[in-house]
């Protein structure tokens, strides 16, 4: 149902302040998805960075009709980063800084989104990965999964300056940089960011420490970077919104001019000047950065998707559960693939590039995670909410 208002007796779409935004949450599950097609390789190791030998990435299923999906998931996490800075300067940033929600509440309201399903996942690939090794003679992809490294997962600071080999969940290693981007945005926020200037003064000082540090810390470091680049993104949004309030003119401007900006963008008419830039300084920034991509195009999409939820404010809201999944398909697909790669060792031989194994196993996955999602990470949650808050 399209909401309008009448000027001069001509009908316009009316633009909502929106506190729903539900094709953000669907791009979120959008990116999980490329994750965990990025990681289907994994069915074809054989060892520590090693492939059966007649592994080629394009022989995955229905390579050439979603390759962009399969490599879009190598850079995915980034646009999570994007997206929290975008979502947390969205939520928090006035609260905090106006003392209308202090520490506690702040850390409660993020634990008890976060560590509950990071806790059943990492007890479950503990479970599953044992049992692999006991039944097979290995563990299944990764192979660290000492105390040492249990224990740093479990507190969530396997990220925090150690050098570690991937253990047990391994994509848990974004949510523990999470962890670490939250505490110091709360103190940021309330001590000195006030201003798109002071966060731009910030996202520079952080540019300046990559080029200092890295490649240590460089996980870290590009969380920060892409997180406050999510703020940025946040204060040239609602200046977008302030403008297409004022009248009908400005809003078409506003619209005329971020389709331009779209067409050049994404029309690829920038990407050989941004490569060469990024050649002649790979040296300074690292090879882990693209500039393109984090500083102009995941923000942009923020930027439109977000504009357009306010024109659409229900679009998307059919799709809900789908956009609230995106943390659940992250962290239980590794759990998953596991019990496939049992079920292929033990039980039955499975052909991973066949189609309909493939299919089953996203599926699965997709139902999986519905399921947990609302009768263990919701109930979780709610439960912490309820005896802490």
């Amino acid at each position: 149902m399209l909401d309008y208002i009448k000027i001069n007796n001509k009908k316009f779409l009316k633009f909502h302040n929106c506190d729903q935004f539900y094709l953000i949450n669907l791009a979120r599950t959008f990116a999980a998805i490329c994750v965990v097609l990025q990681h289907y390789q994994h069915f074809f190791f054989v060892g520590p960075d090693s492939y059966q030998d007649d592994f080629v990435r394009a022989g995955q299923p229905f390579y050439e009709i979603i390759k962009p999906l399969y490599l879009f998931g190598g850079v995915a996490v980034q646009f999570f980063f994007v997206l929290s800075g975008f979502i947390f300067f969205l939520i928090y940033k006035d609260k905090i800084y106006s003392k209308n929600i202090n520490f506690k509440k702040f850390f409660i309201l993020r634990f008890s989104r976060l560590y509950p399903l990071h806790i059943l996942t990492l007890f479950l690939v503990l479970i599953l990965q044992y049992y692999h090794e006991y039944l097979n003679g290995e563990f299944f992809v990764h192979t660290a999964n000492n105390f040492k490294n249990f224990i740093l997962h479990l507190f969530l600071i396997q990220q925090w300056g150690f050098t570690l080999p991937w253990a047990f969940n391994a994509p848990s290693w974004s949510i523990s940089v999470e962890f670490l981007l939250y505490f110091t945005f709360y103190f940021l926020v309330k001590k000195i960011i006030k201003n798109i200037f002071r966060t731009l003064v910030l996202l520079i000082l952080i540019f300046i420490l990559n080029i200092l540090i890295q490649p240590v810390l460089s996980n870290v470091i590009v969380g920060f970077l892409c997180f406050y680049t999510g703020g940025i993104t946040y204060f040239v949004y609602k200046k977008l919104c302030l403008i297409i309030k004022k009248n009908q003119f400005n809003a078409f401007c506003v619209i005329a001019l971020l389709v331009l900006i779209d067409f050049i963008v994404f029309g690829r008419f920038l990407n050989f000047y941004f490569l060469d830039i990024q050649k002649n300084f790979e040296l300074l920034i690292g090879e882990r950065i693209f500039l393109l991509l984090f500083f102009v195009k995941f923000p942009l999409i923020i930027i439109n998707l977000s504009l357009l939820q306010n024109f659409y404010k229900d679009l998307g809201k059919s799709l809900k559960i789908i956009g609230e999944i995106s943390y659940t398909i992250y962290l239980v697909h590794f759990p998953i693939e596991i019990i496939f790669s049992l079920i292929n060792k033990n039980l039955i031989s499975l052909d991973f590039k066949n189609n309909f194994v493939f299919l089953t196993y996203l599926v699965s996955l997709i139902l999986t995670s519905i399921f947990i999602f609302k009768f263990f990470e919701q109930t979780a949650k709610n439960l912490i909410r309820s005896k802490f808050l």
